[in-house]
């Protein structure tokens, strides 16, 4: 099965949500890195910074406006952003959001099931 990501600068929807789910802490970096090798082999185009990011060696290092050369972004309101920690929530036992309580987060994440439905289809290869 063929993917057709927005991967660029002027749409770039697809890697701004994996962008986010890494800076949330809902997504290592290892599994960012592992989503990197899963387009590469599902999408029939990739971007050349997909090769430089895959050089990066940890998440504090990924400067991703040095690296892509645009800090890439996906259209969400507060509460789609609420849920995205909720998945932290779900996925980790010891998961901390500076921006939103455990309780609320999964309230966010109840409300928004499109949050999780995207995040299972975009990282297929992780199971929780």
């Amino acid at each position: 099965m063929k993917l057709k990501l927005r991967l660029d600068k002027n749409d770039c929807d697809d890697i701004g949500f994996a962008k986010a789910c890494l800076v949330a802490g809902v997504l290592e970096f290892a599994e960012f890195k592992e989503w990197i090798y899963y387009v590469v082999g599902h999408q029939d185009q990739v971007p050349a910074y997909f090769w430089d990011i895959l050089d990066i060696e940890n998440k504090f290092d990924f400067k991703p406006l040095s690296v892509m050369g645009f800090n890439p972004s996906w259209k969400h309101t507060e509460s789609e952003n609420d849920a995205l920690d909720g998945i932290g929530y779900r996925r980790w036992n010891d998961f901390v959001s500076d921006a939103v309580p455990r309780d609320l987060a999964l309230q966010a994440l109840e409300r928004n099931p499109h949050i999780e439905q995207r995040f299972r289809e975009m990282f297929p290869f992780i199971s929780w």
